[in-house]
């Protein structure tokens, strides 16, 4: 076999291309155009990065506010703490399960509520203030895309709604981008590309946002009782589509893993998140059912962390467990949920866990990112390792930033390489 290109990788630590197996990259985009409040440290300081927007702007759309971050208050922004903006604005949680919206933007789409919060799909109810216009979700995939390609992601299993799916098709990607479809948007047609994946749906909500599915919780937060959830499974595969559910809290997460269970061998499903596992529960989990899981979330799992603080003691050890995942020979894919995007910064936190039920090693962590993610899209025999006959899909790193195991979510690739093509060079950029 004869190379079409080398390359002098100058003593580079390469890895395979990462595949993201969960990803939102619209929200990604659009948080560059938009207002991005992940970095504040603060409740004052991201209120005051509103209350600057609202200064230049017509109105305020803010994503990824985490009150779990903050070292003055830690605790949810309400519509009393944006009072005297004149400007409509509603400012994501960074789940994405809630948004909290003032009073100017209450009034513009004629509901009121005295906290401001709306969550799950009360937020639908945001859209007129909030929902991009055609062009903007062409610029925000766009500008997505390339963040991807300078993270050394190669692929991306991305959750769509069918606007998204819509600005893709106007879209060249050097990313390889692989969609999953909301099921309320599922149209007739969808999976006839090679590259629409499966259908998504959820069975609860989220840790942060207080909605997921968890014992001694509102029982209003399981979305769907283990019958509904199988006759949905059975009507997505009876169009030869796979299920991506969505399942974090504990109820929910049996639900998924049972209903999956009794079907095994139907469609290549994954379970998103599988974040708090019951004894017992890995047992069920077949070869044909992925967890697809967010390492990055281990951020808010040790001690003094948020889910201590949701979830009391007894979770500490028990959620997110990777390691027995892996131990059980099961399929470990990772991905990011865009929270941030970002491999390494998730690689971080799965290999320096202080939990032995959640710490892995970098070279496991790696093919979570990459192997896995493969295996779970069905492209485990042409990407996803450094191997003859694979694409050469490659993300090149200093190998002094991958040593320091303590720095790996600051590592950043030298080079990223899709098929044998350099979709992004850090050297031309800083130059």
């Amino acid at each position: 076999m004869e190379a079409k290109n080398t390359f002098d990788l100058s003593g580079g630590y390469v890895l395979p291309g990462f595949i993201d197996s969960h990803a939102h990259l619209l929200s990604t985009g659009l948080e560059q155009t938009r207002l991005n409040l992940f970095e504040y440290e603060a409740k004052i300081e991201a209120i005051d990065a509103i209350r600057r927007y609202a200064e230049k702007h017509d109105k305020v759309v803010a994503y990824r506010w985490d009150e779990s971050r903050w070292r003055d208050d830690p605790t949810y922004i309400t519509a009393s703490d944006l009072d005297g903006i004149v400007k409509p604005v509603v400012a994501f949680r960074r789940d994405g399960h809630m948004a909290v919206a003032n009073d100017q933007a209450m009034r513009s789409i004629g509901q009121h509520r005295p906290d401001g919060i709306f969550r799950e799909e009360d937020m639908q109810m945001l859209d007129p203030l909030v929902k991009p216009g055609e062009e903007e979700y062409v610029q925000a995939l766009q500008t997505a895309i390339g963040i991807s390609a300078s993270l050394g992601i190669t692929g991306v299993r991305d959750i769509v709604d069918r606007a998204t799916y819509d600005a893709y098709r106007r879209i060249k990607s050097n990313v390889r981008i692989f969609k999953v479809i909301y099921a309320e948007d599922l149209f007739a047609g969808f999976g006839s590309d090679p590259s629409d994946w499966g259908v998504k749906t959820f069975l609860d909500g989220s840790l942060g946002a207080r909605t997921a599915a968890h014992e001694g919780w509102d029982t209003k937060n399981l979305k769907m009782s283990e019958q509904q959830f199988e006759r949905f499974c059975e009507g997505t595969w009876s169009r030869n589509l796979p299920v991506a559910v969505h399942a974090i809290g504990d109820l929910a997460v049996r639900v998924a893993a049972e209903t999956m269970h009794r079907h095994a061998g139907r469609q290549r499903n994954s379970i998103e998140h599988f974040e708090l596992v019951e004894d017992g529960v890995l047992d069920i989990i077949d070869a044909n059912t992925i967890v697809s899981a967010q390492p990055n979330f281990l951020e808010w799992a040790g001690h003094g962390g948020m889910y201590q603080d949701r979830l009391g003691e007894s979770w500490l050890y028990r959620n997110n467990p990777y390691r027995d995942i892996l131990d059980k020979g099961l399929k470990l894919a990772f991905g990011s949920d865009s929270m941030p995007l970002g491999p390494m910064y998730g690689i971080h936190y799965a290999v320096n866990s202080e939990f032995s039920q959640q710490r892995i090693t970098f070279d496991e962590a790696v093919r979570s990112y990459s192997e896995a993610g493969s295996y779970l899209i069905g492209a485990e025999n042409w990407i996803g390792r450094i191997e003859t006959g694979y694409s050469a899909d490659f993300a090149v790193f200093n190998e002094r930033n991958i040593e320091d195991r303590r720095r790996l979510k600051e590592a950043k690739p030298l080079m990223t390489i899709v098929h044998g093509n350099t979709i992004y060079d850090a050297s031309r950029v800083d130059s």
